[in-house]
């Protein structure tokens, strides 16, 4: 693990994360698509699938929050799915929050876009019936913390997903992954984008962060029931899901 991103504070690692995507917000669609070959499309559809198949709302209108939202995309697969949903998304970082506002008056698309903490939420208990996120919980400074608020905001009932990257276990993906993550990707980062310390600290969180059961475990820990998970893309990405 690369001292480089050892914070020695919640807050110090808050601002690194906040600065970070403030400063890479205009390619990051570009490099989502790009870094995953397109397979990040496929991924969203499935997060949001999850959120329908296992929602025990009947509401015409549901309401779902994008936690770490960024630009929208996950938002926006939301609403393809569940046309009548009212939409909310909240990131730290402003420039990720102003692409989002321009593709979403793109779409002429209602959506609460705000600024915030998942670890301080700006809503009342039991505001939502669906919570998602989408490759930002490796960033979060307390993952029992912030699964705690995001199980205060939910409805009795309500469905939180989290789509978010893994560390494949077999052979032959494992060694590539690892490859493609410590090695490609930052020269990749540094020719096009000239940011390679983001794109280094990508493998390192992932290093970081918690396998599968335990953060299922997590999940369980803030209250959540039953949990579940399962993997895509031969264990490139993980969606875990609970109830409220």
């Amino acid at each position: 693990m690369s001292d480089e991103f050892t914070f020695q504070s919640r807050d110090e690692k808050k601002h690194y994360v906040e600065r970070m995507f403030g400063q890479i917000a205009r390619r990051y669609d570009f490099f989502n698509h790009f870094l995953s070959l397109g397979f990040d499309y496929g991924w969203r559809k499935r997060a949001i699938k999850v959120l329908r198949e296992r929602s025990q709302a009947g509401s015409a209108a549901p309401q779902i929050l994008d936690i770490a939202c960024g630009t929208g995309d996950l938002s926006f697969e939301a609403l393809n799915q569940i046309p009548n949903a009212q939409q909310t998304g909240v990131d730290l970082a402003e420039p990720m929050l102003e692409l989002f506002r321009k593709k979403a008056d793109e779409r002429h698309l209602d959506i609460r876009i705000e600024k915030g903490d998942v670890e301080a939420l700006q809503f009342a208990d039991n505001s939502f019936d669906g919570v998602t996120i989408g490759f930002g919980t490796r960033n979060f400074t307390d993952l029992l913390t912030a699964f705690k608020e995001i199980h205060r905001v939910l409805k009795p009932g309500g469905v939180f997903v989290n789509l978010e990257l893994a560390r494949p276990r077999k052979f032959p993906m494992k060694p590539f992954y690892r490859f493609y993550f410590d090695m490609m990707l930052p020269a990749f980062a540094t020719v096009f984008s000239g940011h390679r310390s983001a794109y280094r600290y990508l493998p390192d969180s992932l290093r970081r962060f918690p396998d599968l059961e335990s953060l299922a475990e997590i999940m369980r820990q803030a209250g959540f029931r039953d949990v579940k998970f399962e993997t895509r893309t031969a264990g490139v990405v993980a969606i875990h899901s609970g109830v409220k």
